[in-house]
């Protein structure tokens, strides 16, 4: 059975975090053009690359006849990613959002850090208090012990 080539190219775009809109206007055509190519069962090979191209995605792994004109950075050059939201941009493109899904899940991954570290001091602070108010100061010396330690770790 003969792989559907839109269906194939569209599913790298999606995961890609491209936006149809921007990709059709790299390309230079209309996004619903875009749309109607990603319809057909056989996609030339030229607009494969082209798309590869753009979207920084090899397709020689799905593609066994696509030949290694698809790599994803012909000149060997490194992208800078610049944050923006809740997504990047390449630091080098001045018009539309490149998401990069691993990009995105470090950022909320890291947010979510953040929030657990600030609610962990405020259960030190919550345990300090306990601590005073039923003069553990036993408890109140070790919590502090702890804190200091962590104060010279960093």
């Amino acid at each position: 059975m003969e792989q559907h080539k839109g269906k194939i190219v569209e599913e790298a775009i999606k995961k890609s975090g491209f936006r149809m809109k921007a990709l059709a206007s790299k390309l230079g055509i209309a996004r619903n053009t875009l749309y109607t190519k990603l319809k057909k069962a056989d996609i030339k090979e030229d607009f494969i690359i082209q798309i590869g191209k753009v979207i920084h995605y090899d397709f020689a792994n799905d593609f066994l006849n696509i030949d290694a004109k698809n790599k994803k950075q012909d000149n060997g050059e490194r992208r800078h990613y610049v944050p923006e939201g809740d997504g990047c941009k390449y630091s080098d493109e001045s018009s539309g959002m490149i998401s990069d899904p691993y990009f995105i899940r470090l950022q909320k991954l890291n947010k979510k850090y953040l929030r657990l570290m600030e609610d962990y001091h405020k259960l030190l602070k919550i345990l300090i208090v306990l601590a005073n108010n039923n003069e553990l100061v036993d408890v109140k010396q070790e919590i502090m012990t702890f804190i200091n330690n962590e104060e010279r770790e960093d």
